[in-house]
């Protein structure tokens, strides 16, 4: 098969280079994940099935049947039978011709008995002359009484000018090709169709899977949404122990706004009551509605055992700024964690420990902690500051934002 270049408009080749760009990016995606690569795809598949359907509507249905061949076959064909005509009864041809004769009127019928009459009508037929057809239309039109065919137009005139005007407007040239190329270009022209739809789909697939997967990651999320946490999970699980620098020197709101717009209940802990003034009362899981997350400050009227079971069933969130509280309520958690590991309970929703004081934590308490948060579906998050000149406690530079469970 040759290829036509008019198979596909412009616009078709552009789509195809779109769809065929998408590709290349989504194997780079399977040897490097990228939120980029995954979105640039995305839009290149989007791209793609808009050229298809623009190619379709606007390049493929325009094109017509090439009736070249088959004219010039029945003009041969024509030809042929005024030939056999004529060299049948080519004593009975008229020497003279007339204008106003017809293009049947070569052979002289005067002369012709009724079986010749007969045998010629068989075979085309003499017709009746041109001139007669326009002098009939022209008589016939005289029954006509309107105003236009007293000044001798008719409806012959206002057609005509019709038509004219019309062919103007159409000036676009046809697109014309072989009965076999105009088949292969709406083969071409489907497979087309359906390609892009399922690459539409197969990205859309993608883009949600990279969202999924970087759900969890702390830094590489993106707009976090109030999903089930066995959803992520069960893509990428979450770290037990994240380290996060990101919050500024006076406040974690940010922090902690990410992980109730992640559906997520947390416990604060902080030895400065200033940063526990500024939080908000509730943060929004989602924007734009009333589904908030509620966060309660920690005083002396309310029970450890209350705090625990409320952030552990996800009813609410809590922020102790006190540090003496901070450590007795970590210590509890720790006793109540070791019991639901025992009998296998597990939160439905993760469960953060923030731990945001100015003292590291115990490292044999984090890593008793961490045993039993990665047997319950606990999150344990060190919100620390980054480095500056006048803090020289400040972790250094190599500290990960995410660390793997101690062995």
């Amino acid at each position: 098969m040759t290829w036509n270049s008019d198979y596909f408009s412009s616009i078709g080749y552009l789509g195809l280079a779109a769809s065929g760009g998408a590709l290349v990016l989504w194997l780079i995606y399977l040897i490097k994940p990228s939120r980029l690569i995954s979105t640039l795809a995305l839009s290149l598949v989007v791209a793609g099935w808009f050229g298809a359907r623009l190619n379709s509507s606007q390049h493929v249905n325009k094109i017509q049947p090439d009736r070249t061949e088959e004219l010039a076959r029945r003009a041969a064909q024509e030809e042929a039978r005024r030939k056999a005509l004529v060299d049948s009864r080519g004593d009975e041809v008229a020497d003279v011709r007339f204008a106003e004769d017809g293009a049947n009127d070569f052979l002289d019928r005067a002369g012709m008995d009724e079986a010749d009459l007969k045998y010629f009508e068989s075979q085309g037929g003499f017709g009746e002359p041109d001139w007669k057809k326009e002098k009939k239309k022209r008589s016939g039109s005289r029954d006509d009484d309107s105003l236009e065919a007293a000044i001798g137009g008719g409806g012959e005139v206002i057609q005509g000018v019709a038509t004219e005007g019309v062919g103007e407007v159409d000036g676009e040239e046809p697109i014309v090709m072989k009965e076999e190329d105009l088949v292969m270009a709406n083969r071409l022209d489907l497979l087309n169709l359906k390609t892009t739809t399922v690459l539409v789909a197969i990205g859309l697939a993608l883009f949600i899977f990279d969202y999924l997967r970087r759900a969890n990651l702390h830094g590489k999320s993106s707009y976090p949404l109030p999903l089930p946490s066995r959803w992520l999970n069960a893509i990428q699980p979450i770290s037990t122990l994240v380290v996060s620098t990101k919050r500024s020197k006076s406040s974690a709101r940010g922090e902690l706004g990410r992980l109730a717009r992640r559906g997520d209940s947390f416990l604060y802990l902080t030895d400065d009551p200033e940063r526990i003034k500024r939080l908000p009362n509730s943060f929004a899981k989602l924007r734009f509605t009333k589904w908030r997350e509620d966060i309660i400050p920690v005083t002396e009227s309310i029970d450890d055992g209350f705090v625990f079971e409320t952030v552990w069933h996800g009813r609410s969130s809590f922020a102790c700024g006190d540090r003496d509280r901070a450590q007795q309520l970590l210590e509890y958690a720790l006793e109540r964690l070791g019991e639901r590991r025992t009998s296998r309970a597990k939160v439905l929703q993760t469960v953060h420990l923030v731990w945001d004081l100015a003292e590291p934590i115990d490292p044999t308490l984090q890593k008793k902690l961490l045993t039993l948060a990665e047997a319950t579906g606990i999150s344990l998050l060190l919100v620390r500051q980054k480095k500056t000149r006048g803090n020289q406690s400040a972790p250094p530079k190599s500290v990960r934002q995410e660390s793997p469970v101690p062995s």
